[in-house]
């Protein structure tokens, strides 16, 4: 272990040094350590071990110069069979431990220059991170030949924004505590709820349904986001999109909520306590709140937007969207294959049909799109939704356009 050792020294002084070598390096060691790909090859439970092999390589590559700085998930502790080595290093400030290690990684390599190891193209952190995709060789990941582990390229290559959206949602879900693979809570994801508290901020707002996604207990019981009492079943649900609310201008762009759109529920987005729709104020993403939210938000009116999606058909539907003769106004941003169209605006109570990839502006402060992903009562959670072809007649009028989406059998 004697490259681990030298590891060791290197990263107690690396934490105060701005500094790097050409080919420094942050590695994710949780993803090293659970990596199958490293010996013992197929192993699905995590090994120390792998470390070494993997620092090894990568001096093997680089020189014995190179310094290593080691983060790890605080989840390793508790998952390795013999965490001693591992303690021993934390205590001595030879790794860093987080509980979320990639918050700490991206930021360190980004800062300091470093190359990342790691088998992780961190889609969820494309928007936070643009500079992943404008170094793409700064990121490494390791094969294992004929018993012998060698640095390889990762092979970061751009994503889109659906891509982005389909990852980033899959975390908010398991922050929600509903995991997308498990039955009971797909159950909880295709049934309407209703918030029976008379006292519940949510259910005076919402007294026919909850329009947000419901918190899980430990028992498996779906419970409101805002009292935290078990919810009443309405019964199933349609078939659902996740709407991404962000800041527009910003970058990047940051979130401030999702909400899921049933097919045939009109919901109202806009501004403000007893809205019987989407209240762009109550911020369930209030840890990643900031100034550029309240000010985005203060450009929305009150009943702002009317949204619906729409049955065409048994294998069509589109999305609607009506201004609600709003102060600011709205505006379309038709998708080109390529980019996105000069806006138009939408007029005040007439619907506007937007394709799966077209975004809507409130009050050009606001932007609104459907996520990468939908939610399909009868087939639980199918793939994101493709590219949408280009119909030439979108460049003309926007308010007079409709565009159907095929939708999955």
């Amino acid at each position: 272990m004697e490259d681990l050792d030298s590891a060791r020294e290197g990263a107690g002084n690396a934490a105060r040094e701005t500094a790097s070598g050409t080919w420094d390096a942050v590695i994710d060691v949780s993803n090293v350590c659970w990596s199958p790909q490293l010996p013992p090859v197929g192993r699905r439970r995590p090994s120390w071990e792998r470390l070494d092999l993997v620092v090894s390589a990568w001096r093997h590559a680089h020189g014995p110069g190179a310094r290593v700085h080691l983060v790890a998930d605080e989840s390793l502790m508790r998952a390795l069979e013999d965490a001693g080595e591992l303690r021993q290093l934390a205590a001595h400030g030879g790794i860093t431990m987080s509980q979320v290690a990639d918050s700490v990684i991206l930021p360190m390599a980004r800062d300091r220059g470093l190359h990342v190891i790691t088998r992780d193209h961190y889609v969820d952190h494309r928007v936070e991170h643009p500079w992943i995709e404008r170094s793409p060789g700064r990121f490494h990941g390791w094969d294992t030949v004929a018993e012998q582990v060698q640095i390889a390229p990762l092979g970061i290559t751009p994503v889109s924004a659906q891509e982005v959206s389909l990852a980033r949602e899959i975390k908010d879900l398991k922050r929600t505590r509903l995991d997308p693979k498990n039955q009971v809570h797909r159950r909880i994801l295709h049934t309407r709820w209703k918030c029976g508290n008379t006292s519940c901020t949510l259910a005076a707002s919402w007294q026919e349904q909850l329009l947000v996604w419901p918190l899980v207990s430990p028992s498996g019981e779906a419970m409101c986001p805002a009292c935290d009492q078990p919810l009443a079943s309405l019964g199933p649900r349609a078939q659902l999109h996740e709407v991404v609310v962000a800041v527009r201008g910003e970058e990047p762009e940051p979130e401030i909520m999702r909400f899921p759109l049933e097919t045939d529920v009109p919901v109202i987005v806009g501004r403000g306590r007893g809205i019987k729709g989407i209240d762009l104020t109550m911020d369930p993403l209030s840890d990643r709140r900031a100034a550029a939210y309240r000010n985005a938000v203060l450009r929305v009116s009150r009943l702002h937007l009317l949204l619906r999606l729409e049955e065409i058909s048994a294998v069509n539907w589109r999305l609607v969207a009506i201004d609600l003769d709003s102060t600011n106004g709205t505006e379309v941003e038709r998708w080109a294959g390529t980019g996105f169209l000069p806006s138009r605006e939408v007029g005040s109570d007439k619907e506007t049909f937007l394709s799966a990839r077209d975004r809507l502006v409130l009050g050009g402060a606001v932007q609104l799109r459907l996520s990468g992903r939908r939610y399909n009562a009868e087939l639980g959670f199918p793939p994101p939704i493709p590219p949408t072809p280009v119909v030439d007649d979108l460049r003309s009028d926007a308010t007079a356009q409709t565009t159907t989406i095929p939708r999955r059998q």
